[in-house]
């Protein structure tokens, strides 16, 4: 019978390592969400500042001529888009390895 009450004293451990795993696992996952909320702020802040400028430079006063203009905008669009994938990607491998860490589970494997 000891060995019963062994097991159950296991299993309940089990199930507090668990809890505890999942508590970890839900707080790297609201903190890389509060991160990525804030990536994408940050970013459209940037970028519409950016396409602002331009708009300003090419359209209100005049610099550059409208045909060039446009390309300039397409540019800096294109620019911003490859930038905010690339942004995106690291951040995605950030939580899954800080996932993986509040696992327990070995990196090298």
């Amino acid at each position: 019978m000891s060995g019963r009450d062994d097991r159950a004293g296991t299993v309940g451990a089990m199930s507090n390592t668990g809890d505890s795993i999942e508590s970890r696992v839900a707080a790297v996952e609201k903190e890389y969400a509060a991160r990525q909320s804030r990536l994408f702020l940050r970013f459209a802040m940037v970028e519409g500042a950016l396409l602002l400028i331009a708009v300003l430079v090419v359209y209100v006063f005049e610099v550059v001529d409208p045909e060039i203009g446009v390309w300039i905008l397409v540019a800096i669009a294109a620019v911003g888009g490859f930038a905010l994938s690339a942004l995106l990607v690291r951040h995605m491998q950030s939580r899954a390895k800080a996932t993986a860490r509040a696992k327990g589970e070995n990196p090298l494997f």
